[in-house]
């Protein structure tokens, strides 16, 4: 079991409802600021494998800037089409302003 938290990130670097991409283990991850809180997911739309990053953030959901697809940032499900596979998420803790994000495990 892993319980290894990477820093990945400054808040006061991302603006709120915005995301910055950042690369961990191999995988692309999209940190989101919300107004929820602040939310990792694969930076990859499951419909065309192109980053969701840059992609308009509204609660806690964010839309693919390129098709449209919307996913709930808080547990990645699909929420409208084209996309029909949910993204992985990752565990995200915040300590003052360090954002960090539990190690992905590598399958």
């Amino acid at each position: 079991m892993n319980d290894e938290f990477i820093q990945v990130a400054d808040i006061t670097d991302i603006d709120l409802n915005q995301s910055q991409s950042i690369q961990l283990d191999g995988f692309d991850i999209l940190i989101c600021n919300t107004e929820e809180g602040v939310f990792a997911v694969e930076d990859k739309c499951s419909h065309a494998d192109i980053p969701l990053c840059g992609g308009q953030i509204t609660g806690n959901f964010i839309s693919c800037p390129v098709h449209g697809a919307v996913f709930n940032l808080t547990d990645g499900s699909v929420q409208s089409p084209p996309a029909f596979e949910d993204l992985l998420t990752f565990e995200v803790k915040v300590e003052g302003t360090s954002i960090s994000v539990k190690k992905p495990v590598s399958g």
